[in-house]
């Protein structure tokens, strides 16, 4: 053998070892993944840290939005005069933005709008580094921390003017914003905690008995952890409803206490947070390349991660379905509150609403609680799950387009029919929410876990801040928050095209191959 092919030879075995070193390094990280959350102790330390997001997360939805909502009603006049605005019924308020005026519901549409594309922005930073090392834990906790602490300053924003309206607006936008930071990392865990019991062989949970373990331990954290933070809320909304009749009623104390709730709620936050911190291991990631600055790495790894849609085919697909979904859903929650407000009445309804905040999240733990009791008994397919609540979910929002004419006396025009609607659409959403976790779960790969999971909201990005400001338009024009229903009803439509499309048996099989760690 000549000089060169001695030196070639050489050559293929040094990569042939640093190949095997790299697998091996591989699997070694995989395998102390697996040990350090097998233990009770490291579920009970996830579960109360999603417990420490709930309170805040459900006052900046339930509360923060109300208040703004509240505060712009307070402001606004009444088109073309200088007229308070009214308190109840089909009201035509407008409250400065900007260089303009616009509709007092369109502003609140308008801020998750802003909200959400922040949120997006920032999701991407979070998604391209929380997979290496040792950041997945001391970023979920920061992000958490930070996100009570924004609660805190509420409870002084209590005067009815444009100063304290935007800076409730403003809170109210980095709260949206640094809740994608730690809803991303907490998923992220959900496939490592399945991967501690075992492996996913096929999509039938009756296959073999790994698969069974698997899938169970799937769901069953999946659904835990969205009821821990729905405990979370709960403690938060009972403070609220203690507020709201031990403090006055709404004409007396206008929504102070809803500003106090908030803030209390941060506390809370922020307590249990440095709990979960103590309990919760650290999960090793994969190793960050040597002289390569975080903003580098992220871009690289974006770059990476979408070209690999064609590696990964059904986890896309899976994703932009599930997009599709919670962004109808939510913006569609919204609107539901809003309405809720005007049917009611604004000054009268603060008790009713208190009470409405209490039982939405309420029905929430029902609805998932309910799907992981159920799901080991019914001997069906894995997504025929999602076609039973997908269904209930468009037949709740079409029942609000109907209400679109005033000659229809239907359509959450009375107030029982926002009750009815609640115990349907939150028991069936949460639940949903609860499966899309596990199944997008179970069609990702090793290693990469934060980083498609950025991916669900990153993408959300596209159709999240979109929709809330068509809604806007929308109302704007119309003063008829039912026909800004409309495009949430096109939205769950076409999310269950997508969901049919997926091939849930072969994302599996797509997972098992790693995607290929960014060079240095």
């Amino acid at each position: 053998m000549n000089s060169n092919g001695v030196k070639n030879d050489i050559r293929a075995r040094e990569q042939s070892s640093d190949s095997n070193e790299e697998n091996t390094n591989e699997t070694t990280v995989h395998n102390r993944q697996v040990a350090s959350l097998r233990s009770k102790k490291a579920l009970w330390a996830y579960l109360i840290l999603c417990f420490s997001t709930g309170p805040t997360s459900s006052m900046a939805f339930n509360y923060v939005s109300a208040a703004i909502q509240s505060a712009a009603n307070s402001v606004g006049h009444q088109p073309g005069s200088d007229k308070p605005c009214a308190r109840r019924g089909n009201i035509k308020c407008m409250v400065k933005f900007g260089a303009s005026e616009i509709d007092y519901v369109s502003y609140v549409l308008y801020l998750r709008s802003i909200g959400r594309a922040m949120e997006g922005v920032v999701t991407i930073m979070t998604g391209g580094v929380a997979d290496y090392s040792g950041y997945r834990k001391t970023m979920m906790l920061s992000s958490i921390i930070l996100f009570g602490a924004l609660a805190l300053p509420f409870a002084g924003l209590t005067k009815a003017n444009y100063s304290h309206l935007n800076a409730l607006a403003t809170l109210y936008c980095l709260l949206t914003t640094v809740q994608g930071v730690y809803t991303v990392i907490e998923a992220s865990y959900i496939p490592i905690f399945m991967r501690s019991v075992g492996g996913l062989h096929s999509a039938s949970p009756a296959a073999d008995p790994d698969t069974k373990r698997t899938w169970k331990k799937g769901f069953t954290v999946s659904v835990l952890a969205l009821v821990a933070s729905n405990v979370g809320a709960i403690v938060a909304l009972l403070i609220g409803v203690i507020l709201v009749y031990g403090i006055g009623s709404y004409v007396q104390v206008g929504y102070f206490s809803y500003l106090l709730a908030i803030t209390i709620a941060g506390c809370i936050t922020i307590t249990f947070a440095c709990i979960g911190q103590f309990l919760l291991p650290s999960i090793p990631g994969q190793s960050r390349p040597k002289d390569q600055n975080l903003l580098l790495l992220v871009i690289k790894g974006w770059i990476r991660l979408i070209s690999s849609a064609r590696r990964y085919p059904e986890a896309f697909k899976f994703c932009i379905g599930w997009i599709l979904w919670n962004t109808g859903y939510s913006n569609f929650l919204g609107l539901i509150q809003s309405l809720f407000l005007e049917v009611t009445g604004i000054a009268r309804g603060s008790g009713i609403y208190q009470v409405w905040s209490f039982t939405n999240v309420t029905f929430a733990c029902m609805g998932s609680l309910s799907f992981l009791f159920i799901y080991p008994h019914v001997r069906t397919t894995i997504k025929s799950w999602a076609y039973i609540f997908l269904a209930v979910n468009f037949l709740c929002i079409l029942w609000g387009c109907i209400g679109i004419s005033n000659t229809v006396t239907i359509g959450y025009k009375h107030a029982a029919e926002f009750w009815v609607e609640q115990v349907l659409f939150m028991s069936t959403s949460s639940a949903l929410r609860s499966y899309n976790r596990a199944v997008f779960a179970s069609l990702i790969p090793c290693g990469s876990e934060a980083q498609f999971f950025g991916l669900e909201i990153t993408l959300d990005l596209a159709t999240g801040w979109i929709n809330p400001l068509v809604q806007g338009v929308i109302q704007d024009r119309t003063h008829n928050l039912r026909f800004p229903m409309i495009p949430n009803l096109l939205l769950i439509f076409v999310a269950g095209c997508f969901y049919i499309w997926v091939d849930i048996p072969k994302g599996i099989e797509d997972a098992k191959v790693p995607l290929e760690r960014i060079e240095g």
